[in-house]
């Protein structure tokens, strides 16, 4: 197995602490999803860390882009007609990656990956807010705690992001216009995460309502 052997953290934001909280949450729910989900779909790899951590805890892990300068497994463009083999992955993971794409190629999109996947979706997506948090730290406790604050910018179109098209919270785009999408291609909300200490990315895993 070849794994990253040296990184240019130069002026990137990917190798932000923010970055690396998501990728903690990224494995954490992969492996939420048990023992028998084994066969990944990654989509959006930029720098391979998360396939990298995944191979490592025993995964097998496709990977799909639309760089080839990436290498990827599979060259995927979301925009177009595109096609996955059906029934191959236990689960399909793609994070920060359907808001680079208008709302409603991004509703197609979301609709041929639930098709593709045996079982599941993790997903992630920009959650813009203004929000206060406050994490409280005591020697006797295992965790920290947290004062958590959130509205949604519901009154601003702009993303913060300028290669987004849109974000959740922003003026129409709601939480719950997020959600019926989701139903409507035939997912349900198996469980969904927001870290108040990156509250940016709104974590969501999603499961089939029918299962073939």
């Amino acid at each position: 197995m070849q794994l990253i052997t040296s990184l240019d953290i130069r002026n990137s934001e990917y190798f932000a602490k923010d970055r690396f909280i998501s990728y903690h949450h990224q494995m954490r729910l992969i492996s939420s999803l048990g023992s028998k989900v084994k066969n990944i779909l990654e989509i959006g790899i930029f720098n391979s860390i998360l396939k990298d951590l995944l191979k490592l805890n025993g995964y097998n892990v496709t990977t799909a882009d639309i760089d080839p300068n990436l290498k990827p497994d599979i060259i995927l463009d979301l925009t177009t007609d595109f096609s996955l083999p059906k029934d191959q992955f236990d689960v399909i993971v793609l994070f920060q990656v359907l808001e680079h794409l208008p709302y409603p190629e991004s509703e197609k999109a979301l609709q041929k990956l639930a098709d593709a996947t045996k079982r599941f979706l993790v997903i992630s997506i920009p959650y813009n807010t203004q929000y206060l948090a406050l994490q409280l730290r005591f020697s006797f406790l295992p965790r920290p705690r947290h004062l958590f604050i959130k509205i949604p910018k519901f009154w601003s179109t702009k993303p913060v992001c300028n290669q987004h098209y849109w974000e959740m919270g922003l003026k129409g785009y709601s939480k719950q216009r997020i959600l019926n999408s989701i139903a409507k291609v035939g997912l349900t909300v198996k469980q969904e995460f927001l870290d108040p200490t990156n509250p940016y990315h709104y974590f969501l895993v999603l499961e089939k309502t029918k299962i073939t």
